[in-house]
């Protein structure tokens, strides 16, 4: 059981590595509608005044009904100053805008609300200038390789394949990245004994990460890609950790008051699942620490591909077990060899997708939009 933990905790800190004419009544009395009963002459007394009694002498063209119901009030200006129901925004509130900016004009200025006015900013969502153009939708795989021991349990070499849905804005050589959790999924090379799955409630528990990416130029006119370390403190209250999460201790009793139930499942922490002839069929908690560094990226001359490798490391506590075996947790480390094939152990792999494409597209399309899988996982 611990060993199928520490494949857990590698894939799930593989998945840590890793998204605003009224129509008013007239008075139009038509001035060829004479009376016809005018005196000519006033002297003759046939030309009698017209009897002002008389109904049939009414003018035909009267002024509009002020009560008539067929002058909807809904048909005035709806941008008078005084109307409630005119747009209202409020001070220092912002808004993705309309106007088309950036040096590739693929971009959108942000607006920001001003004495009650939507008002243009600076800021463009896309402009790469001299880089190369990187901003819109993209599908990620990311992939982690791990040893990992379980209750003493050598668990050979270990591999966890997330899927995430990428949205980047882009100021020069600097990217603006939303990254959501898709998908997780992870084997190992003796999943008969013990295998970690990673519902679907995991990944959608962990959410969207904003993270902040680097376009680096190489001596020979290439382009590279960079990403700093990037925590995560996975079923932890943020306020715990601050902004020092590198130095955050676990906590190891389910108790604990940072200890959160993220994927409401009324468990502590995240539930994972368990099988095989070591996990059985169980389920446990946990709460995990994890960082991730992306280096020596490159990115296509399109801007179309970016791949690059991970360096990653990973700590988790179980809090719950249903079985004794795993309550251990597991030990996982990285390997950046792999003994089942060839090429970089820890990498990742971005492609450009439409934009407007969600996480569905992504996962449903992954054998199509990414590379094969270095090893046939299920």
């Amino acid at each position: 059981m611990k060993k199928i933990i520490v494949i857990l905790a590698a894939f799930v800190l593989t998945l840590f590595v890793v998204s605003c004419g009224g129509d008013s009544g007239s008075s139009d009395t038509n001035p060829t509608d004479e009376p016809t009963n005018q005196a000519d002459d006033p002297t003759d007394p046939t030309d009698e005044p017209t009897n002002p009694t008389d109904p049939t002498d009414e003018p035909t063209d009267e002024p509009t009904n002020p009560t008539d119901p067929t002058d909807d009030p809904t048909d005035e200006p709806t941008d008078d100053p005084t109307d409630p129901t005119a747009e209202t925004c409020t001070e220092g509130e912002t808004r993705l805008g309309e106007t088309v900016c950036g040096s590739t004009s693929h971009g959108k200025l942000y607006q920001v609300c001003k004495d009650g006015d939507w008002e243009d900013t600076e800021k463009c969502t896309c402009d790469p200038g001299e880089y190369p153009e990187v901003c819109g939708y993209y599908g990620q795989k990311m992939w982690f390789t791990s040893t990992s021991k379980v209750a003493t349990i050598d668990l050979a070499e270990g591999w966890t394949r997330t899927y995430f849905h990428i949205v980047q804005e882009q100021e020069q050589d600097k990217i603006h990245i939303k990254a959501t959790y898709c998908n997780i999924k992870i084997d190992n090379s003796m999943s008969a004994l013990l295998q970690v799955i990673m519902p679907q409630s995991f990944a959608d528990a962990l959410g969207t990460a904003d993270k902040e990416s680097v376009i680096t130029k190489n001596l020979d006119g290439t382009f590279g890609f960079d990403q700093d370390v990037f925590w995560e403190i996975r079923g932890i209250d943020p306020n715990c950790y601050g902004d020092n999460p590198a130095g955050y201790v676990l906590p190891t009793n389910s108790a604990d008051p940072c200890v959160q139930d993220w994927d409401n499942d009324g468990m502590p922490g995240l539930t994972v699942n368990a099988k095989g002839s070591i996990g059985g069929n169980s389920m446990m908690n946990m709460i995990e620490k994890s960082s991730s560094r992306i280096y020596d990226g490159n990115i296509s001359e399109d801007g179309q591909k970016i791949n690059a490798l991970v360096s990653w490391t990973d700590e988790q506590k179980i809090l719950y077990a249903e079985n004794n075996a795993l309550k251990g947790g597991s030990d996982n480390q990285i390997k950046n060899e792999s003994s089942k094939f060839d090429g970089p152990a820890n990498f990742i792999e971005q492609v450009k997708i439409e934009d407007g494409s969600d996480c569905a597209f992504i996962v449903n399309n992954a054998g199509t939009i990414f590379s094969p899988d270095p090893v046939n996982l299920k």
